[in-house]
């Protein structure tokens, strides 16, 4: 930052005027001079600059990483770096996110299954990343003897990476579908982990059982003590929410901490849920609305149809313009990107973007320069998209 100051010098020595009008009383020209000597110039009025009017964005999309196979999801750290998943087990380090950005680093999570849709999926960095070095990953894999989902937390030094320890080690049951495994942090410091039904529906009203819901942890794998205490157990549990079928999109709403999460319905309804402490979101009893109003209602369904909503995030900053504020999904079934107007509680489909154009997208992050960037997930050739905005003129 530059500051400009201007300094004013009185020159309270200088010279009287050389001559003073004839026949003017000596008081009145003393005066004068005095004037003459303090007074200093009025100065020019700068012109204030124009606060630039929002307008909607000039979007610029380009892929800059390619050749990936089934990314899952991504994240960048504190400087910038990239760290993708990739769905057999791998985690790659980019430079950053610039176009052709060279890999530095390589990571492959050992016992990883990766069936269907099951394999390495989320990532998330410690918010004390900088100081920890943690990161936490989401995976499926052979433990112990059974096909599991958990949770870990790896320890990054430079750019090498090695297992630290478990955040959730059981009680998440891995399947080759309804397998989606999220993980964010929220601005309360907690780990949020979304985790599918693995195709046993009724998992996901079991108050005894992780699969259908959304998880929230300590970064240590401990309860907090502000968890909900839900029917059927006698204190706090992982379980923030249950009812829930595939869900794969969490995003928290920047200025409120409402957290959003997407899922897959069935044949019918694909939502988008506000999250609340202890709901019921009603699967497998009712996709979308209750009618009879038991559970708690979406605030936005796909209807009759299904487009394989995937992951979320929100964007905002001046480049985005009148979008700032937006929830943007990643769609696989109808291969696009969308944007949402979220009011409260109430959320409007807005543009649909990108549609065919790199096939399958899966999930979305904004990216430290302030663009989005998405996945692919195509099975093979896949590539990570940017998707820049700008103000237009």
């Amino acid at each position: 930052m530059r500051l400009a100051v201007a300094f004013v010098f009185v020159a309270a020595c200088a010279s009287p005027p050389a001559s003073v009008a004839t026949g003017a009383p000596p008081s009145a020209a003393a005066a004068t001079a005095s004037l003459a000597r303090v007074a200093p110039a009025p100065s020019p009025t700068a012109s204030p600059t124009p606060t630039p009017v929002p307008k909607p964005p000039a979007l610029t999309d380009s892929p800059v990483q390619s050749g990936l196979r089934l990314p899952w999801d991504l994240a960048f750290a504190p400087d910038g770096r990239m760290f993708v998943t990739e769905r057999a087990g791998n985690v790659l380090v980019f430079e950053s996110g610039a176009t052709n950005a060279r890999r530095i680093g390589h990571f492959s999570l050992p016992d990883v299954r990766s069936t269907g849709e099951s394999g390495l999926m989320g990532i998330a960095f410690d918010p004390d990343f900088s100081r920890n070095g943690f990161l936490y990953l989401c995976a499926s894999r052979v433990d112990e003897g059974e096909f599991r989902n958990q949770v870990l937390r790896l320890k990054v030094t430079g750019n090498e990476m090695a297992i630290d320890g478990y955040v959730i080690r059981s009680g998440m049951r891995a399947a080759v579908a309804h397998d989606g495994c999220t993980v964010r942090f929220g601005p309360d410091g907690k780990l949020w982990v979304s985790m599918g039904d693995s195709t046993v529906s009724r998992l996901a009203q079991d108050t005894g059982s992780l699969n259908g819901k959304i998880l929230r942890v300590n970064t240590d794998g401990s309860i907090p003590p502000d968890n909900p205490v839900l029917p059927g157990r006698s204190a706090p549990s992982a379980i923030w929410s249950y009812g829930h079928r595939n869900p794969q999109g969490l995003a928290f709403q920047p200025g409120t901490g409402a957290i959003f999460e997407v899922e897959h319905g069935a044949d019918t309804h694909d939502e988008i849920n506000v999250l609340e402490k202890g709901a019921n979101y009603g699967w497998p009893i009712v996709e979308g609305p209750d009618p009879q109003h038991r559970f708690t209602d979406p605030v936005w369904t796909s209807g009759d149809v299904t487009i394989a909503n995937s992951g979320a995030t929100f964007v905002t900053g001046q480049m985005w313009g009148t979008w700032s504020g937006s929830l943007f999904t990643a769609q696989l079934k109808e291969a696009d990107l969308r944007r949402y107007v979220v009011e409260g509680t109430k959320v409007t489909r807005a543009e649909i973007l990108l549609k065919n154009r790199y096939g399958r997208l899966r999930s979305p992050a904004l990216g430290p320069d302030g663009a989005l960037y998405i996945t692919t997930s195509n099975g093979s050739g896949d590539r990570i998209i940017r998707v820049a905005a700008t103000q237009p003129p």
